[in-house]
């Protein structure tokens, strides 16, 4: 009702927050991918490439959240409850930047990635998630309710996917394979991707509540 009522007296300001929160979600997305990428390099030169390539969508994401700010500091209207505006891009900058802390932690310990099959998957799983993000906000610029809730209940399946991840790498971890060292290193690693599968399942959840108070 409120975005309607907003569309109808300003509707570009009214779209733009929601065109930056899907550009917030496709950088997201493409950082998930070059995550993943980084875990499946081949050599050390394309590690570091990716690795590159993965600070500019941080540096994406942080202007993206800038633009957020200063639109939200400029319009006296918003389309959507001023504290959900903040709170979502806050929640897409950070996750954005989960990821990337993830992959510094991974190439300060040296893990040998490649002999790590779960880690692939956790990797897998993370992009997934990010990719229903970006679907969810598409669906929220549209006003496409229906789809917001499938996308979340979509969202809340990788969640639970990432646990069963978590769950098989404790496995593989105890198994007699890795030495003390290298299972500490791995613990850390697999808990920044769960931190950001769960900051991914939030941001749904978070926009399904916007949603349900916007209908």
């Amino acid at each position: 009702m409120l975005r309607r009522l907003i569309r109808a007296i300003v509707p570009s300001k009214g779209e733009l927050f929601f065109n930056l929160f899907v550009e917030g979600a496709e950088a997201v997305h493409q950082a998930a991918n070059i995550f993943a990428n980084i875990i499946s390099a081949k050599d050390k030169t394309s590690e570091a490439q990716y690795s590159q390539e993965l600070r500019q969508q941080k540096q994406k994401a942080l202007e993206i959240n800038k633009r957020v700010m200063i639109e939200l500091n400029n319009q006296f209207i918003t389309p959507i409850d001023r504290g959900d505006i903040q709170e979502l891009s806050v929640l897409l900058l950070k996750l954005t930047k989960r990821i990337v802390k993830t992959n510094t932690k991974l190439q300060i310990y040296a893990i040998d990635i490649k002999a790590d099959d779960c880690l692939i998957s956790s990797a897998t799983t993370l992009q997934n998630i990010t990719k229903v993000l970006v679907d969810i906000m598409q669906a929220l610029k549209d006003g496409n309710y229906q789809r917001i809730s499938k996308d979340e209940q979509r969202s809340d399946e990788f969640d639970e996917n990432a646990i069963e991840d978590l769950r098989r790498a404790m496995k593989e971890m105890y198994s007699g394979n890795y030495d003390t060292l290298t299972i500490l290193k791995l613990k850390e690693i697999y808990k920044s991707i769960e931190n950001a599968i769960d900051t991914s399942a939030t941001i749904a959840d978070l926009v399904m509540q916007i949603s349900v108070k916007d209908m």
